[in-house]
């Protein structure tokens, strides 16, 4: 077979698995108004506008793992009125556990059927880089110990776009 046959062999191929992977209007994700975050957008997160707050009250609803003192950073405050954060907004709560979480404002109708419009992590530090990213941690891994993930308690919190910080209500900036 020639070079050109064969390149043309594999740019066919690519095409083809470029439409079986799906674009955004196969999956309902709106990419022209989204934000993809990566490590280097978490790394100086200890420098942003923090909050700390005590965690969960311990009513006996909360797995023993989510409980406990942390410090939420937000990269951005929304303007005074806002009614929801905006598209690119990172919110990380470093608890004093030691475990990292964070949660992006990805837009694009991303987790259209949980927290939509965000985006769940898990980070380390030094360096500053993520576990996990997606709807929720991997099969077998857990958000904070709770067996049932991210969206399941964050769903709960819609009302103030999904984040169920008292610190970081939506009323009060």
């Amino acid at each position: 077979m020639s070079k050109a046959l064969v390149f043309v062999a594999l740019a066919v191929a690519l095409v083809v698995a470029l439409a079986a992977c799906g674009g955004a209007s196969s999956s309902n994700v709106d990419a022209s108004n989204s934000f993809l975050a990566f490590n280097p957008a978490f790394a100086p997160f200890r420098t942003w506008t923090s909050f700390h707050s005590d965690g969960p009250v311990d009513d006996g609803t909360q797995p023993a793992i989510v409980l406990g003192p942390r410090t939420q950073y937000i990269n951005k405050i929304p303007p005074a009125g806002s009614t929801e954060f905006s598209i690119g907004t990172i919110i990380v709560e470093a608890r004093d556990n030691g475990k990292i979480f964070a949660m992006v404002k990805r837009g694009g109708n991303f987790n259209a059927a949980g927290t939509i419009n965000w985006e769940n992590f898990e980070l380390t530090e030094n360096p500053v880089q993520y576990v996990w990213r997606g709807l929720g941690p991997p099969l077998g891994d857990t958000y904070g110990g709770d067996p049932n993930g991210c969206n399941m308690c964050h769903v709960q919190c819609v009302a103030n776009d999904y984040i169920c910080s008292p610190k970081l209500q939506l009323t009060g900036f």
